[in-house]
């Protein structure tokens, strides 16, 4: 399985409540020549929706596969403030 920080999983839960509080995060992943892009956006919740450390969630089990191992924090980047996903192993093995 995947977990969030808890920054993440706060930041993401904040962002879910000013929105109105019914959605989840959809994670798509799709392969490419380059690797894996990653889509995370905000859709309606269903009932099926996985909680992950309180984050609701969509994901296809082709992606959860992907997701296990899989750490996802909330970054400041060049961009600006986002999600990042990263190895527990890397992480662990440093």
């Amino acid at each position: 399985m995947f977990s969030f920080t808890p920054q993440a999983a706060r930041k993401i839960s904040e962002i879910i409540l000013e929105k109105g509080g019914q959605l989840a995060l959809n994670i798509q992943i799709e392969r490419g020549l380059t690797g894996s892009n990653w889509r995370l956006t905000l859709e309606p919740r269903q009932p099926s929706a996985l909680i992950v450390e309180g984050v609701p969630v969509h994901a296809t089990s082709a992606a959860l596969k992907q997701l296990d191992g899989l750490i996802i924090d909330w970054v400041m980047t060049p961009d600006g403030p986002g999600l990042g996903v990263y190895d527990r192993n890397l992480i662990d093995g440093a």
